[in-house]
């Protein structure tokens, strides 16, 4: 049966969830194996970028370990694996423990299919070695997410495209920005081999990343996705009509070309800036010899009001009917423990903890990571910028938002649609979902 469309996946799980408690049991699953061990089923999309195995290896290497829990890995994929384990949940045979975007998904939260952490063993002594972002995962004065790493949005920029055409700095602000952008597509192209200076990720090949590009810049222009009290979607306000309108110029003014993929322009040398997570630093480094010794990160050229950005990555969750919690939970602290996310710093995964918490060997394996490699000083700085604020407000309506987005966003900035339609359409489509959560 092909997979249902996300918005009816999720009604699915929450009708199923909440009519009916046994809906939503793991009561099909064996509690242990022939050995006795407790059997937790994690389900998880390839999340250590560049290497597919990286998952199970760690599963296997739990299960080696220690002799009370087996770990049963499902791997699934980026494209329809958040559908599936909607799918999967709603019919009552999903998984113990999987992978979901920081932030949280309302519909579990809402119909109760998550475990809180304090009855996954976790307590206030654990919790609070997190970063304070970790407030992403709560709901209702409980967390229930554990949060694997984070990712925010940066500046990725060509070192050879800046030396060759006399630029000494990444941009500052949104000004340089769009000057220095231009410099680097006017001069190259007079020199008959054009280079685009900036690219937006999200007006190219890669749409869904519209959704984080244009957060991050409403957010620095003072704008909100909702209400603070996430009632009213917020986007069609004087901040939403000063970021589309600069994105918007980037077009008009032929700075920067509709279509052309921004990673891939970007490791060609076509491409001399654009912004993503961090964590896109993998498929740049991928590049060999097209980007070896020629790039760099910066953080988010400030906008009138601040320099904020999107906030991403993963977290651990669980249902909250398994019938081995404190089996979850003892996976969850092992494959989110300090140890492990150190390793996730190897793809440029953001350290979750706070490293005045956490232990010494750690802490140093940790600074050895960030001395190698002088982009962390960038990313770390991007992240103090940030609070929890936009991924809490994300969290509602979220569907119907990146889909109006991804329509809207594109169309405004690339003139097909005035920018006051485009943003007061994101507004209705978004205000009707916000209106169907009061329900």
């Amino acid at each position: 049966m092909a997979p249902l469309p996300r918005r009816l996946a999720a009604l699915a799980l929450a009708s199923a969830c909440l009519l009916s408690a046994a809906a939503c049991s793991s009561s099909g699953a064996p509690a242990t194996d022939a050995n006795g061990r407790a059997v937790v089923k994690f389900w998880s999309m390839p999340y250590w970028i560049g290497d597919d195995a990286k998952v199970k290896q760690l599963v296997d290497q739990f299960n080696a370990s220690q002799d009370k829990v087996t770990v049963q890995l499902t791997q699934l994929e980026w494209k329809d694996g958040r559908d599936k384990i909607k799918q999967a949940i709603a019919a009552g045979n999903g998984p113990d423990v999987w992978l979901m975007n920081n932030g949280l998904e309302l519909d579990y939260l809402k119909a109760g299919s998550l475990a809180p952490l304090d009855k996954l063993g976790y307590t206030s002594a654990d919790t609070d070695k997190f970063l304070p972002l970790a407030k992403v995962d709560e709901y209702e004065g409980k967390q229930y997410g554990v949060p694997l790493y984070f990712d925010v949005d940066v500046m990725l920029y060509r070192t050879d495209v800046f030396q060759q055409y006399g630029v000494t700095a990444p941009p500052k602000t949104w000004d340089e920005l769009k000057s220095t952008a231009k410099k680097i597509t006017d001069e190259s192209a007079a020199a008959g081999k054009k280079v685009s200076g900036w690219q937006f990720k999200g007006m190219d090949d890669h749409l869904n990343a519209i959704n984080s590009t244009w957060e991050s810049f409403l957010c620095q222009a003072g704008g909100s996705l909702t209400s603070p009290d996430y009632a009213t979607s917020t986007q069609d306000t004087e901040a939403g009509r000063t970021a589309m309108e600069y994105m918007k110029s980037f077009y008009t003014d032929k700075v920067s070309p509709t279509g052309t993929s921004a990673l891939n322009g970007f490791i060609s040398g076509e491409v001399a800036m654009f912004p993503f997570f961090q964590s896109v630093i993998a498929n740049v480094q991928a590049g060999g010899d097209k980007t070896a010794g020629k790039w760099a990160v910066a953080p988010m050229p400030a906008g009138p009001k601040s320099g904020c950005s999107m906030v991403g990555g993963h977290s651990l969750v669980a249902r909250s009917d398994s019938r081995n919690l404190n089996a979850a939970g003892d996976f969850m602290r092992w494959l989110a423990s300090p140890e492990r996310s150190a390793q996730y710093m190897d793809f440029h995964a953001i350290f979750p903890y706070d490293l005045a918490k956490v232990d010494p060997a750690v802490k140093a394996s940790v600074d050895e990571k960030v001395k190698a490699d002088p982009n962390w000083n960038a990313i770390f700085e991007q992240l103090s910028r940030n609070t929890p604020d936009l991924l809490l407000q994300d969290r509602h309506a979220f569907q119907a938002r990146w889909d109006a987005q991804k329509a809207s966003v594109v169309a405004g900035v690339n003139g097909q649609q005035p920018v006051d339609k485009a943003l007061q359409s994101i507004d209705a489509q978004v205000g009707q979902a916000l209106d169907g959560e009061k329900k």
